[in-house]
């Protein structure tokens, strides 16, 4: 009876690795795992391969996506710049009537939005407010014109206090256009 390799030792000894004396298929002169005789060396390499992949189709869709996305913007911004007057305002109206649609459909989110700025402002509102001269503010707003937080209450880089001296009159669009940004031109 022949004589039982590395391998059959290492097994009986209930080892995780054994080392042969050949090497592997690639030529690796490396460890070799008990259980399927696999070199750990192309194992290695292996994983390597396939993280590598893995992390490939992670990240290349997510960028092809962002750089489709920022071409079908310029592509647009072209389109745009050609439109007559009549295509802008029948495009605005395109526009109004899908939020009237959305607001109509959604009433439950957009009640949780309310709520939230709501709870926001509340917070935003130290106890030292003159809450009569915000009153006025709202009250004084002048036609076609929006109540504006200088420095917002939900900003990014800055989160301003709902206090009188926070607070000025903007023009609807204007506002809309600012939305929760602190350095708008």
């Amino acid at each position: 009876m022949s004589e039982r390799g590395a391998r059959y030792v290492a097994m009986l000894h209930g080892e995780r690795f054994y080392f042969s004396s050949k090497p592997c298929k690639r030529g690796h002169m490396s460890e070799r795992l008990t259980d399927n005789g696999a070199c750990v060396e192309c194992r290695r390499a292996l994983e390597r391969d396939k993280y590598k992949e893995r992390y490939e189709l992670k990240i290349k869709p997510r960028r092809i996506k962002l750089e489709a996305r920022a071409r079908a913007a310029e592509k647009m911004a072209e389109l745009r710049a050609k439109w007559s007057d009549d295509q802008i305002a029948a495009h605005r109206e395109a526009a109004k009537i899908r939020s009237r649609v959305w607001r109509q459909n959604n009433p439950a989110h957009r009640n949780a939005l309310k709520r939230k700025y709501i709870a926001d402002k509340d917070n935003r509102t130290p106890k030292w407010a003159d809450l009569n001269q915000i009153l006025e503010i709202y009250k004084g707003c002048p036609e076609g014109y929006h109540v504006d937080h200088i420095i917002p209450l939900r900003a990014k880089n800055a989160s301003g206090l709902h206090v009188h001296y926070n607070l000025q009159y903007l023009p609807a669009i204007d506002n809309m256009r600012k939305n929760n940004r602190f350095n708008f031109p």
